[in-house]
């Protein structure tokens, strides 16, 4: 007999069966049919034959007799939902409902109507914390958002500060905060912006001690709460959250400040300095060597400091050797493929070879092909030759439609 180690599994069988059985009217259950046939039966697209099945089910004590109704329940059909449902309601109990709750958490969410989101909403009381434990993200937020009014408070704090989903935590924080509870322990330990939240309901002190926050949305919150934030900023100890909050505040004359802090030994220091460049100096020119930065992340941030800013291709090219980290070449790329439609071709072409970029070329070569090939600009004499010389690295038709857009030789 078909089993399941996740009772959601059934709805993955319920939708294959039903693909695979199509609608052909007339067929009929055997007077004693295996659990196997019965199982299909229960899933299959005819209505008629869906119904019987349902029938024996609902006498049936075999454990795939439950999911198997439950699935019911949701039909588009409606005698067929309205047999499964009361056949359900006589099955289940407490610990029979514990184990179905990832599948009845997916079929929730089916379109029918709310006789599922109610039956769920009505059991909720004995079988909370199995509930709140759910694996279906989905169904375990909704629990949470219906559990608020069976909660404690303590444990609306322990989840507020200490779940590893953010919405969870935010959902019970945002709970406390209504009611003006535990608003100083959430500021500590909530979610980003049930912490941002809590900043409003506090003195005028606590935004200051928060401008320098790790969170980018309590940061900003502390921001609106307090008259002149980059004044603060410049008098705080280097940390991430003193120079990216310069960086979202400050003007161009802070620019020095943050240059010298692009050699910091911290690579989020690092980062939050060059991004803070971005928005107040743009134009400055002590990012550009940190291309080769050992950190993946100070990396990035460059590239997009440097994003339209054209840096030399005999300055980049070196970068794509293999004896510099991935992270350095894979940079490199990114600004090459900047400089134009032609030199983005010529630089994918020549990665082809790279064991280690290919596939990234490979795939960048196809959006070109789907965006750009149809430019009306056409390659340097030299470079266009260069093109055609990597071309036999490509699928031939690959190739010829690449050739079809390449200006043709007088």
């Amino acid at each position: 007999m078909i089993e399941f180690e996740d009772v959601r599994q059934w709805v993955e069988f319920d939708l294959t069966v039903r693909r695979e059985s199509g609608y052909r009217r007339g067929r009929r259950l055997s007077r004693r049919p295996s659990r196997e046939e019965l199982a299909e039966a229960a899933c299959d697209g005819d209505g008629y034959l869906r119904e019987a099945a349902v029938k024996r089910l609902a006498v049936s004590t075999d454990p795939e007799a439950l999911p198997l109704l439950l699935i019911r329940c949701v039909d588009w059909v409606r005698p067929v939902r309205e047999r499964a449902r009361s056949a359900v309601l006589s099955k289940l109990d407490d610990s029979a409902l514990r184990a179905m709750l990832p599948l009845i958490g997916v079929l929730r969410r089916r379109e029918v109507d709310d006789w599922m989101t109610t039956l769920l909403r009505d059991a909720l009381p004995s079988v909370l914390d199995a509930a709140l434990a759910v694996d279906d993200r989905e169904s375990r937020r909704w629990a949470h958002r219906e559990a608020l009014g069976l909660l404690a408070r303590e444990r609306l704090l322990e989840i507020a500060s200490t779940h590893p989903d953010f919405v969870v935590r935010a959902i019970c924080g945002d709970a406390l905060l209504d009611r003006g509870e535990c608003v100083e322990e959430l500021l500590a330990a909530g979610a980003p912006k049930v912490r941002a939240r809590a900043l409003t309901l506090l003195g005028p002190e606590a935004p200051v001690a928060r401008l320098a926050d790790r969170s980018s949305a309590v940061r900003a919150m502390a921001q609106v709460l307090v008259p002149d934030p980059a004044a603060h900023y410049r008098t705080l100890p280097v940390s991430f959250g003193a120079l990216a909050g310069l960086g979202e505040t400050g003007t161009a004359a802070d620019a020095p400040l943050l240059e010298r802090h692009l050699a910091d030994e911290r690579p989020r220091v690092r980062r939050a300095a060059v991004r803070g460049l971005r928005r107040i100096a743009p134009e400055s020119a002590a990012v550009r060597p940190l291309l080769t930065d050992p950190s993946p992340a100070v990396t990035r941030e460059v590239v997009a400091f440097l994003r339209g800013r054209f840096v030399d291709p005999a300055t980049l090219r070196p970068l794509l050797a293999p004896a510099h980290p991935l992270h350095t070449r894979r940079a490199a790329a990114a600004l090459l493929r900047d400089h134009g439609t032609w030199l983005r071709l010529h630089t994918d072409l020549t990665l082809l070879a790279d064991p280690d970029l290919a596939a990234d070329a490979h795939q960048d070569i196809h959006a070109w092909l789907q965006h750009s090939a149809a430019t009306y600009t056409t390659p340097s004499p030299t470079l266009a030759t260069e093109i055609e010389a990597h071309l036999d690295r490509l699928p031939p038709e690959t190739a010829r439609e690449i050739r079809f857009a390449l200006p043709k030789s007088p």
